[in-house]
């Protein structure tokens, strides 16, 4: 029985999610740490149901601290859970990697390169949204490739759009889950299709794509426009979005915006005075510079346009939420090219931040050794091959393309998603570059395979010189 299990690809998985969970404890990842956002979520109130729809929070983390709070006090049990989710998630994306690899061990591989996400390993243990979010984006991601790659069922569209809502209600910048998915089944489809096969019905995958993402988002939105007069998932964002751009406002700028919001930036630009007068490396000028906005942004946010948005509109949250959207889009209609260069800039950041954070994972660094190790290698083996080598696995062109438009297509929303709003942050874009780990891992299968056939045309010869007289 023992022999059968070892050379069965899901117990692998398993020994390698046991082994990260040791490994985890021992590092003391199991502790729950308090970061800024956790109040926020602890405060959140599920009743009435007016009053939870105007929360700056959505309701999912909330709920998996209460649940937590049911297994164990002082959120000791929230890492845990986070790890055991992430788990069952990366086993949902396994399952669904089957309609796209073709290979058990390959796929085993590629979906095993997701236990270790930078998500997980830095902020498993935050009492915070990020890690959860990820793990629900994983695994609907997973559950898409059910879908459109399996049986065509109609559970199947309504599990996905549960996921898809699940995720957003955890943290709503995964909104851009919404216009991704549609566009990603269609492209994925069209790409893992083979030429010869039937032609699949395009105009149901994309309606029905479309139907489960939007059909909840817009439900939940009408329903909280019923109850609290706005149609939007979450009274938040504005506070984020003004804490950016609130740095190309100047006293001369206040005269010229709508005279609605004209006491609010008054009172912006008041505070951000006050705060240089006493800190000493805060700078209430317009900059361009990318860490001049970067760095204070939280003091932007929190300490300057919170505070000036509550003496105008009082504690009436949506309300504040409300105005410093309307000052933040004034603001970006006021300097629309002081903008036009944050996103740039931002979006080059963005694109650092997951690069870097890759070479910073000790297991993705290790298989980026690898990875040119191998190529290396077998570039010296092509050389020394005595003949023409023919492709080694040719499933490999669909199979990395769809990983790679997996892995794009997620990155490149969740960082134009960010950007529009707020610093594209190491924890966001930690998140964006899960999927890259995919694409790595089955190059490098790749890699290995090529080497293969060339090691054995390489040592044939050489054995045949030896052997002849």
């Amino acid at each position: 029985m023992i022999a059968k299990l070892v050379r069965k690809p899901p117990f692998w998985l398993f020994v390698q999610s046991l082994a990260l969970g040791v490994a985890l404890a021992a590092l003391g990842k199991f502790e729950p740490v308090r970061v800024f956002d956790t109040t926020s979520y602890e405060q959140f109130r599920f009743a009435p149901p007016a009053e939870s729809l105007c929360q700056m929070r959505t309701f999912g983390y909330p709920l998996l601290l209460r649940l937590g709070a049911v297994l164990a006090p002082s959120h000791a049990a929230v890492p845990a859970l986070h790890f055991v989710l992430h788990v069952l998630a990366v086993v949902v994306f396994w399952m669904g990697l089957k309609g796209v690899i073709r290979s058990d061990w390959t796929r085993l591989a590629v979906a095993s390169s997701l236990l270790y996400s930078n998500t997980l390993l830095r902020y498993a243990n935050a009492l915070a949204a990020d890690s959860l979010a990820s793990s629900l984006a994983i695994a609907t991601m997973g559950w898409l490739l059910l879908t459109i790659f399996g049986k065509p069922r109609r559970v199947c569209w309504w599990v996905l759009a549960l996921g898809v809502f699940a995720t957003y209600q955890v943290r709503p910048a995964y909104l851009f889950l919404i216009p991704l998915f549609p566009a990603l089944a269609l492209a994925l489809r069209w790409l893992v299709t083979p030429r010869a096969a039937p032609r699949p019905p395009w105009r149901s995958l994309v309606l029905s794509s479309i139907a489960v993402v939007l059909i909840p988002f817009l439900a939940f939105c009408t329903v909280r426009w019923v109850t609290v007069g706005r149609f939007s998932l979450v009274s938040f964002g504005g506070n984020n979005f003004a804490g950016v751009v609130s740095v190309f406002l100047t006293a001369d700028d206040v005269d010229r915006l709508p005279p609605d919001i004209r006491p609010l930036a008054k009172a912006v630009v008041r505070r951000r005075r006050e705060m240089a007068a006493t800190v000493p490396d805060y700078s209430p000028e317009i900059t361009l510079d990318y860490m001049g906005i970067e760095r204070p942004w939280n003091v932007n946010t929190a300490h300057v346009c919170v505070p000036a948005a509550r003496e105008v509109y009082g504690n009436d949250w949506p309300e504040m939420d409300r105005g410093l959207w309307r000052l933040a889009l004034a603001i970006v209609a006021r300097k629309p090219l002081c903008y036009g260069v944050w996103l740039a800039k931002a979006f080059v950041r963005g694109v650092y931040l997951i690069a870097s954070h890759y070479l910073m994972n000790p297991v993705y660094f290790v298989l980026l050794v690898a990875m040119a190790g191998f190529h290396a290698y077998y570039v010296v083996l092509r050389k020394r091959s005595p003949g023409d080598a023919t492709a080694a696995d040719p499933a490999f062109f669909v199979e990395f393309n769809a990983l790679w438009l997996i892995a794009v297509g997620f990155a490149l929303s969740k960082l134009l998603l960010v950007i529009v709003t707020s610093p594209p942050l190491g924890r966001f874009m930690d998140a964006a570059g899960v999927f890259f780990a995919c694409a790595l891992v089955r190059g490098l299968v790749y890699r290995i395979a090529l080497c293969r056939p060339l090691m054995r045309g390489v040592a044939a010869p050489a054995a045949a010189g030896r052997e002849g007289p």
